[in-house]
């Protein structure tokens, strides 16, 4: 994952991509582009590891961070 800067209206897979000198490919469609502070327009994306590490060289771009699969604890309640 990454997180990187945008203009609201550049929030989409396309803007994210260009921002980070990605193909927009190498976005993954599935998790998108998710606002995480409204206030700095700061959003997030999910990419693979090499993509991962030619975008971090972004000036702007903080990243990458690691994206752990969440599993309950414990077994489940009744």
């Amino acid at each position: 994952m990454l997180t990187v800067a945008l203009d609201p209206g550049e929030a989409t897979l396309a803007g994210a991509a260009r921002r980070l000198g990605l193909d927009e490919q190498e976005l993954d469609p599935g998790f998108g582009v998710v606002e995480i502070d409204p206030a700095t327009h700061r959003y997030t994306v999910l990419v693979d590891e090499s993509a991962a590490e030619r975008a971090s060289r972004v000036p702007g771009v903080e990243g990458p961070y690691s994206n752990p699969r969440i599993e309950p604890f414990g077994p489940p309640k009744p």
